[in-house]
């Protein structure tokens, strides 16, 4: 069971009318376990993913050669938002038989990372965009603004 609650200054009260009906169903004085989470922010979510979408559409795969011809990569959104994470400094190593690694982008999942970390991957995020991407802005406040306003008009 996943319970909503709300810190008052003496105890933790339900939050919403689901995680009220959900302790009626606990005897009064029975100890129960729980695992305590504060969520994150879904609208600062929403956000950052308007910050990839909008990076996104300025990305456009470039010809490269491939085993002896030339080849145009297909745009995938999924590997470029983790793209996106590794040039910002959320990834993790894995390492593969022999001396063989690999860089793999972290989850950016709710219950994978706190609010300030993921706070701290979108600023990160801008900066690597505004290096590697967005070369028509011309500092960060100009690429969050354009996102702000992304996300008032279809947020």
């Amino acid at each position: 069971m996943q319970l909503q609650l709300a810190r008052t200054t003496n105890a933790l009260i339900p939050a919403d009318e689901q995680s009220r009906e959900a302790l009626k169903g606990i005897a009064l004085g029975k100890t129960v376990q729980a695992k305590i989470t504060q969520p994150r922010n879904c609208k600062f979510h929403r956000k950052y993913m308007a910050l990839l979408n909008l990076a996104y559409d300025h990305f456009e795969p470039k010809p490269v050669e491939y085993k002896g011809r030339m080849i145009t990569p297909g745009k995938n959104f999924d590997e470029f938002r983790k793209w996106v994470a590794i040039c910002a400094g959320h990834y993790e190593f894995v390492a593969f038989p022999g001396e063989e690694f690999r860089v793999r982008a972290k989850s950016i999942a709710f219950s994978k990372l706190s609010e300030d970390e993921f706070q701290k991957l979108y600023s990160r995020s801008i900066d690597a965009l505004l290096k590697n991407l967005l070369s028509s802005y011309r500092n960060y406040q100009e690429v969050e603004d354009t996102v702000n306003q992304i996300v008032r008009e279809f947020g």
